[in-house]
């Protein structure tokens, strides 16, 4: 077998040190080992291949006709070997990222290059789905959900609280910019999103809930925010994903007299023995201080 012709690795590391410097003190030194025994390495290399490999002279070490035979391809192992492990750990760092398809528009792609420009060793890869993830089976790193709470098997952190706002464009309040409930479904259509938070807003106020079948519905919370910004209808979502157009006025949270449950938020999970990975780690104390900010 071919390992079994070949000569001891400990004693080639040790010869390829000793080689560079043409010193057995200053490949101890370089190796973090002691003197002798890099000797003792060098020494049963040679007993190994049954042929010297340095000539010992007061002043230092020269290379025999066998050890200038030996050291290129030695070389050439090692720089393969090391060119190896640097691809293998590049690839270690490719970090792929879960999230709703909503929240990787509006919230993560516009600050994603502070987590590139702190990480630049980090790839990132972003995968926009409502779809529950199997970390194993996708391929996923870590993920940001939105609910009331998340799967005990799964390590998780609260990124920010997230409970609903009904929003609608300015140009479909009545004068004041107010909204009557009974506008809801008849003058101004209900935009549903997946979560279909209507129907629980018709329960918390008493109405008849089939009512809140009425209007268009959203795979993405995303398109149920483009539509309310066209003034299509009003959309009931996460206050975080629509705080920008509300602030800029291009959104109004008219009061409806009724507020769901609070409780609601995004979350950082992850499963728990790569919780405290270095590439998760990053990720999760970056997501949180931009969350604080």
């Amino acid at each position: 077998m071919l390992a079994d012709r070949l000569p001891p690795l400990n004693g080639l590391r040790a010869f390829r040190a000793a080689a560079r410097h043409l010193s057995f003190r200053a490949a101890a030194e370089a190796l973090n080992v002691t003197q002798s025994a890099v000797a003792q390495q060098v020494r049963g290399l040679e007993q190994a291949l049954g042929a010297p490999l340095f000539e010992r002279h007061a002043r230092g070490l020269a290379l025999t006709p066998a050890g200038e035979a030996l050291l290129p391809p030695v070389e050439q192992a090692f720089r393969l070997i090391a060119d190896a492990a640097e691809r293998i750990m590049q690839q270690a760092e490719v970090l792929t990222v879960s999230a709703t398809p909503s929240f990787v528009s509006r919230w993560l792609v516009p600050r994603l290059d502070g987590f590139t420009r702190r990480h630049p060793g980090i790839d990132v890869r972003l995968s926009a789905s409502n779809d529950l993830v199997d970390f194993r089976r996708d391929g996923v790193d870590i993920a940001i959900r939105y609910g009331t709470g998340i799967d005990p098997g799964l390590a998780a952190q609260l990124l920010f609280p997230a409970d609903p706002v009904a929003a609608c464009s300015p140009a479909l309040c009545r004068p004041g910019g107010t909204l009557d409930p009974t506008d809801l479904g008849t003058r101004v259509p209900l935009l549903h999103d997946s979560h279909f938070l209507w129907a629980e807003w018709y329960r918390a106020a008493g109405r008849d809930e089939a009512e809140a079948r009425r209007g268009v519905r959203f795979s993405h919370t995303l398109h149920a925010i483009e539509a309310a910004l066209l003034g299509q209808g009003i959309a009931l979502v996460p206050r975080p994903l629509v705080e920008r157009e509300l602030r800029a006025g291009q959104l109004v949270a008219p009061a409806l007299g009724v507020r769901l449950p609070p409780g609601r938020g995004f979350y950082i999970v992850a499963p728990p023995e790569l919780w405290d990975t270095r590439k998760i780690a990053a990720m999760r104390l970056w997501l949180l201080s931009e969350a604080a900010a």
